[in-house]
């Protein structure tokens, strides 16, 4: 039987058996599921864990519990997939890491491009993709949290490619089949603008393959859950 209701705690929080609930988890926990002492809850760490556990003390912003068992966790998915995207404003780089999330995503990379409209990201920004990542991971009920960074530009992005056995650029101009074959697959979204010349080049000289994600322009958030399902389907994933 599927237990609906996963939670993520943060490795730090775990001191053996011994674990420390805290908000936002302590008050869904505590208000909304209005569990109690004595009752049982399901926790994950995000490194592969899956963990039985009882509540054993609970107060105003503290819960306690006590772990009973504990299992690892297989990866869900034979394959590995990075996205690496060019910020956009507003609120559509966090549906990219949610979704993408949701889809088994293994590592989010941010990058700026030539046209970049944002050209920095801070520290707080990350830590807010890391949070979404992991409201993300629980109720998606997978066990491994995502990587999410920063990185430079497009050019160090590439100087790592050798670390993928198959990089893809969502493209309009490429083909429509995702090849197949590759463990590590590296999905790059560019800006919406499109990428200027020079870095199209690089893209080329780099061994980039080009992805289509069908006839009409999309979004940036659009055409990473749609590259990523595209993906998925091609290795019959989903």
């Amino acid at each position: 039987m599927i237990d609906h209701n996963i939670f993520y705690i943060p490795p730090h929080f775990f001191s053996g058996n011994e674990v420390t609930i805290q908000d936002p988890e302590l008050h869904h926990i505590k208000k909304v599921l209005r569990k109690k002492v004595g009752e049982r809850i399901c926790l994950i760490d995000g490194r592969g864990h899956r963990f039985e556990a009882e509540i054993t003390g609970l107060s105003k912003s503290l819960m306690k519990v006590r772990v009973l068992h504990k299992r690892r966790m297989p990866r869900k998915r034979p394959i590995e997939i990075t996205v690496g995207f060019v910020p956009v404003k507003g609120l559509r780089n966090e549906t990219i890491v949610e979704k993408g999330t949701e889809l088994g995503v293994k590592r989010f990379v941010a990058f700026v491009s030539k046209r970049s409209v944002i050209k920095d990201f801070s520290k707080q920004k990350i830590e807010r993709f890391k949070k979404i990542a992991a409201s993300a991971l629980a109720q998606s009920q997978q066990y491994y949290m995502p990587e999410v960074f920063f990185d430079k530009n497009l050019e160090t992005l590439l100087a790592n490619s050798e670390e993928y056995d198959c990089v893809l650029l969502a493209d309009p101009r490429g083909k429509s089949e995702v090849p197949l074959g590759g463990r590590r697959i590296l999905l790059m979204i560019g800006p919406e603008g499109g990428f200027a010349d020079s870095e199209m080049d690089a893209c080329v000289q780099h061994g980039v393959q080009f992805l289509s994600l069908g006839p009409t322009r999309l979004r940036s958030e659009t055409a990473a859950i749609v590259g990523v399902s595209k993906i998925l389907a091609a290795y019959r994933l989903i």
